[in-house]
């Protein structure tokens, strides 16, 4: 009878453990054709960037310090700038805890509107 109640304890233990999940989706359509389909989702400090369309067949990324606001210049500079091809994926660990993005189908050096 113990051993029937420490596997219950046991598997209710495991089902209260959640993982950190954060999901993120931007997506721009032009006469209702997607201009930019882009797909971030964070798990457990692991962020996986994925391009699902681009009209330029990639999927440019800025990511930038958690201070920094995507709308204004920043003194810091990005974390990273990278681009992924349409239908591919890049994943990163070592990213700070609530850093900030910018994507588009064409490469910026800033996320801001000039």
């Amino acid at each position: 009878m113990r051993s029937l109640l420490l596997a219950c304890i046991a598997a209710l233990s495991l089902a209260g453990c959640e993982k950190s999940t954060e999901t993120s989706i931007t997506r721009t359509t032009a006469n209702g054709v997607d201009t930019l389909y882009s797909k971030r989702t964070v798990v457990d400090g692991v962020a996986r960037f994925e391009c699902i369309a681009s009209r330029s067949g990639q999927c440019h990324y800025l990511l930038l310090d958690p201070s920094c606001n995507p709308d204004a210049a920043c003194a810091k500079p990005p974390l990273r700038s990278f681009a992924v091809a349409v239908g591919a994926t890049q994943q990163f660990k070592d990213l700070p805890t609530g850093f900030r993005q910018c994507v588009s189908d064409v490469q910026k050096e800033q996320c801001h509107r000039d």
